[in-house]
């Protein structure tokens, strides 16, 4: 291309919709940990930051491999490593089905 990836607004976009959904994620696991800290355990909080973080955790590793095109699949790369360890966050402790099940049961009581 003759020039950084970095200067094609495709990726750009790409990083900021990362950043924003990281710090979206970030937000939700520090007020589900500020509750349990004060002792007002909100179970509905804690499904949707574990539900949200491991999608965004799984979309953000996606975009960056398709970053990398075929680089990407190569195990000299991390990011495919990093694909394969988001995609676990939403399978351990509760799959994002599971972690749904859970916000609904809270939400609808």
């Amino acid at each position: 291309f003759n020039a950084p990836l970095s200067s094609f607004q495709s990726i750009q976009f790409k990083i900021a919709d990362m950043f924003s959904w990281i710090q979206a994620g970030r937000n939700l696991v520090y007020e589900a940990a500020w509750r349990v800290d004060l002792g007002a355990i909100d179970h509905k909080l804690i499904a949707a930051a574990k539900s949200f973080c491991g999608q965004m955790a799984v979309k953000c590793t996606d975009m960056a491999l398709q970053m990398h095109g075929g680089y990407g699949y190569l195990a000299e790369y991390k990011v495919q490593r990093l694909f394969r360890d988001a995609k676990i966050t939403e399978i351990y402790e509760g799959t994002t089905e599971i972690e749904k099940i859970i916000m609904a049961k809270n939400l609808l009581g």
